[in-house]
């Protein structure tokens, strides 16, 4: 009866320790990972397909937006979905649904090339002045699903916020490598 006293109190011991370590290492993949803009180039074509249909015309019915993500992380992990809603001048435009899943290696940098589906249909009239004024502020939020584990999937909010050509806030984590 002693040995298996034993046993059982080294058995908790090690299954104690491994489950600190657990969320140790969960704690910091949770601060490892950040998304951040590489280009506004994307911001000038929705501004187009704003005037565009104002004037009459087809517009471009998807934008390309890329984004790096950044994996300080010493784990691997996957995007399994990007989400994210795109608003000009506080009027939902479009809206991005990805759900192409992508590897993020431990400890790097990778691009994720994704489309704003636009939806410009409706009444754009209050559109006009703020698209030909240029001073417009297209802001993009939503979040990003990965999974760490096979249990684990976690959401990361992703807020991104300009006006003209000059980001008035972004946030995702904190970008270091």
């Amino acid at each position: 009866m002693k040995g298996f006293k034993i046993f059982m109190g080294v058995a908790v011991a090690v299954l104690g320790v491994s489950f600190i370590k657990y969320l140790y290492t969960q704690a910091k993949l949770l601060k490892g990972i950040c998304v951040r803009n590489t280009t506004l180039e994307w911001r000038e074509v929705l501004v187009n397909a704003i005037e565009a249909v104002v004037s009459g015309q087809q517009p471009q019915a998807t934008i390309p937006l890329e984004l790096e993500m950044v994996n300080s992380s010493d784990l691997q992990v996957t995007v399994k979905d990007i989400s994210f809603n795109v608003f000009f001048d506080g009027t939902h435009i479009g809206e991005v649904n990805s759900q192409q899943e992508s590897v993020l290696g431990a400890n790097s940098v990778n691009e994720l090339e994704i489309d704003i589906d636009l939806d410009l249909a409706g009444d754009l009239g209050d559109l006009v002045m703020s698209a030909i004024g240029g001073d417009n502020v297209i802001e993009v939020v939503g979040n990003i699903k990965i999974k760490a584990s096979i249990y684990e999937e976690y959401n990361y909010p992703y807020q991104l916020k300009l006006q003209g050509s000059e980001i008035l806030s972004e946030t995702s984590g904190e970008c270091e490598l």
